[in-house]
This record gives structure tokens, sequence and C-alpha cells, in this order.
């Protein structure tokens, strides 16, 4: 995603302390991040990216009323963008209670953050959203929470990108997402990762999504739960591939979608004579989804795969017919 710096006027709300010797850097100009940093996006700032510094009071200290929150809001918010970057902070995550990092309009984007508590680590609300390389940790609801209701059909939708993020022990879903167009997966360092989440590893919601390359694995729920329902999902780039799903207390894999005719195993298109139509973008092939030990049973309509236990196909709907399909983006 392409953000150029358009301003380097800072337009931020703070809850301020002393001044530590170092700070971190809103582009090129100090600035010190505490708890409650409201950063308001402008023309003025928009492209810029704010770099927290080990030595930022936001990484050591509790926030007990968020930690950070980012806003492109306005008439121009579509042209506006803004990043923050964490440096990787392991070592002093970002810790508190309400919302730890939060999102807030079109085109925002967070790197390489970790966040422990909260009660949600990360939320992200527009299309554009770009998150990756983060971790949450120990959220007394969802990990991560990304919302976006911009549709397929929409020619100004840019879709989410999420990649290499880590969701561990959360007290609801480790990824909690709805919104269309979303590309999901392998990061600088690790897949999306969900382990020991409560409700479950991911639940992905919308059309035209793709996700690669993740893993759910010890949840108490399903390791992923994942719903298309438009025909035009597949021509917007719907895909879930390279997943794998182990010891979670839901079944593995449910994943619903319509059936647009192009996913046919063991028989003859169109009609797919003598074999069985599997909802689009659901990979098939042997060892591309693995799953082993998951206790849930599949839900009714399930299709019956050999790619492991507890992996759900669900054709939805009746086969999407070539005047609705003619009609996709």
């Amino acid at each position: 995603m392409k953000r150029s710096v358009t301003g380097v006027v800072v337009v931020a709300a703070l809850s301020l302390g002393s001044a530590p010797a170092r700070a971190g850097l809103l582009g090129t100009t100090p600035f010190t991040v505490s708890c409650g940093t409201v950063i308001n996006v402008t023309a003025a700032n928009s492209g810029l990216t704010l770099t927290i510094d080990p030595t930022d009071p936001i990484l050591s200290t509790s926030c007990p009323g968020g930690g950070i929150k980012v806003v492109n809001k306005g008439s121009n918010a579509l042209n506006q963008f803004f990043t923050i970057d964490c440096g990787t902070n392991q070592a002093a995550p970002i810790m508190g209670s309400g919302i730890g990092i939060r999102l807030d309009g079109p085109n925002l984007a967070a790197f390489n953050c970790y966040v422990d508590g909260f009660t949600v680590g990360l939320e992200a609300d527009g299309d554009g959203a770009d998150i990756e390389d983060s971790q949450v940790q120990n959220a007394t609801g969802d990990g991560f929470v990304v919302k976006s209701k911009l549709s397929i059909t929409n020619i100004n939708i840019v879709g989410v990108t999420f990649t290499g993020n880590r969701a561990i022990g959360n007290g609801g879903w480790g990824f909690n997402l709805a919104a269309n167009e979303i590309s999901g997966g392998t990061g600088s360092f690790f897949n999306n990762i969900a382990d020991s989440n409560a409700k479950g590893g991911f639940t992905i919601k919308g059309d035209g999504n793709a996700l690669s390359g993740s893993e759910a694995d010890n949840n108490g729920g399903p390791g992923f739960l994942i719903v298309s329902k438009s025909c035009c999902s597949g021509s917007s780039g719907q895909s879930f591939d390279t997943a794998a799903a182990f010891a979670n207390q839901g079944p593995g894999i449910v994943y619903e979608a319509r059936n647009d005719g192009s996913n046919c195993v063991g028989g003859t298109v169109p009609t797919c004579t003598g074999g069985t139509f599997f909802p689009l973008g659901f990979d098939t092939t042997p060892g591309g989804i693995t799953a082993a030990d998951n206790k849930g049973s599949c839900p009714p309509k399930s299709l019956p795969t050999m790619l492991g236990a507890g992996v759900c196909p669900i054709a939805l709907g009746k086969l999407c017919s070539a005047s609705t399909l003619n009609r996709c983006p």
C-alpha cells in the first residue's frame, strides 16, 4: 500500500507526563507517546509514521483508559494515510484496559506492535487497514478486531492487509475480522497464528477474502470460522489454503461460501457430473489444508473431505446463476 508524505504538521491530543530524555518520532519530529495519545490525521500529517521508542512512557506503565488512538475522518479521509510502528516492542508490550491500539477510519496501519491485556488488543475500523507483524495476548475480549462495511462492488474499495500476526490467550476470539477483500498471509516473521483463545481462533466474515498460511491451535471453539455469502466472492479473490488447525475444542475449520461452479472435485465440468461442488475458494488439494485432534463436530450440510478431523466445507445456497456471475465486478 503506497503512503505518500503530504505534510509535516503534527496534530495530536496527548496525555503527557514529564518528558524522557529521548522519545519516539512522528515522521522525523521527536514525539513522546504516552497512554491516551490521540492522533488526528489531516492533510498536513498524512503519510507520516508514528514510531514508538523504548523510552516512551506508554511502554513503562499500565494504561487505564486505552493506549493509542488514530482517527482519520472527514471529507478527505479516503486520501489520507497514517501508520503506527511500535518497533517490535516485545520486551515491553503496551499494557492496560480499554482498547490497546485503535485505528478509526480508512487507510490506517499498525506494524510491529505487541499488546498485552486490555478489553480488545488492537481494533481497526475502516477499509484500507494494514496490520502486520503484531501480537495481542491476554485481552479479556477479542485479540484483534477488524471491521469495514465497504462492499466488493464499491469502486473505491482498497481491502485490508493482515499478515504475520499472532493472537495468544485472549478471552474472546483471537481474530475477529468482518470486512471485504482481506489479504491475509505470512508476515516478516510468522504466519497468522491463533493459539489458546477462549471463543476460537479466527472468525472471518465478508467477501473476497484471501487467507493463506494461517494456523489455529488449542482454541476453546473453532479454529477457523469463515463465512462468505456473495456469489461474486470468487471474482474478488476469495480463497482459503495452506491452513492448519490442531487441538481446538470446536471443529478445526468451518468454511462456508457460495457455489459458483468453479470448484468441482472428482467430476466433469460444467455440471460436475460424478463429483462434488465445493464452496468457491476452498483448497481441496491434499496437504493444502491440514487438521487433527479437533474435538467439535462439523455443522449440518458439511461436505465430507479427506483433509483431516474437523474440516467442514459448506456450500451455501443454490448454484450461482450465470446471470448473477455476469454482474460481478
